[in-house]
């Protein structure tokens, strides 16, 4: 009996390893470092991970590590990040990472880049089927608010954007007439701006330079956001939030 025993354990294991059964690989251990990169490993097709820089702050890469990261890029496969944050390259130096373990992302808010880089972290972390589900419900989703932004007039209505907020504005299809930031502005930039004559000026919410430019201009000041906060925990949420704010869906 125990010889069958044994037969028959090693055939139920070569059947769930060559079927994909239930023993497949587990998903990777990884750590991304502000909620906006989190958003991105999230659509990838992770679920559970942390997050470093606390959802609350206005501009996470502004973020100081604690040693209590140091412990969890540590015991992590994959340390995701954006590049830009100064705290990572800090963090990493103090745990002393390997290059291998690293992983950049970009992240500009649009359709395109997105799936780049969701597909380029699903291959990292086999998680395709995962990734491309995602890729189909924001496929749907952005189909929705081009047909939004067609029927609001987008194309002809100027704006005067923020840097940092150009690529997304512009994939929506407004009128651009001029970009503004990261950087402050000095009054005679703001005068000099609003004399194009924008119906709106879009401003991003980390880091603000054209409540000025609205104010002279008289016309809406609005603040869309990259990093999300409470209540944003996806892309699609994230994305659908920043329509509302630009009167695109209800």
């Amino acid at each position: 009996m125990t010889k069958w025993l044994k037969i028959a354990v090693v055939t139920v294991l070569l059947g769930l390893f060559l079927g994909g059964g239930s023993l497949a690989a587990a998903d990777p251990v990884v750590v991304a470092s502000t909620s906006w990169v989190g958003l991105i490993v999230r659509a990838a097709g992770l679920e559970d991970f942390p997050i470093l820089a606390p959802i609350d702050l206005r501009h996470p890469p502004e973020y100081d590590y604690r040693p209590s990261d140091i412990a969890r890029v540590t015991k992590a496969d994959y340390l995701v990040s954006a590049g830009y944050e100064p705290f990572i390259k800090k963090l990493v130096e103090a745990a002393e990472l390997p290059e291998e373990r690293l992983v950049h992302v970009v992240t500009t808010n649009t359709p395109d880049n997105l799936k780049a880089q969701t597909r380029k972290l699903a291959a990292l972390f086999g998680t395709e089927e995962r990734q491309a589900q995602w890729e189909a419900e924001l496929d749907k989703l952005t189909g929705q608010l081009h047909q939004a932004a067609i029927e609001k007039d987008a194309a002809n209505t100027p704006v005067l954007v923020h840097f940092h907020q150009e690529a997304f504005v512009r994939w929506l299809g407004f009128d651009v007439i001029g970009v503004f930031g990261p950087e402050d502005i000095s009054p005679a930039k703001m005068a000099e701006l609003a004399k194009l004559g924008p119906a709106m000026v879009i401003d991003n919410y980390h880091n603000p330079v054209g409540v000025g430019i609205a104010e002279i201009a008289s016309v809406p000041h609005v603040e869309l956001a990259n990093f999300p906060g409470a209540g944003l925990d996806t892309m699609e949420a994230l994305i659908t939030d920043n329509a509302k704010k630009l009167g695109l869906v209800e």
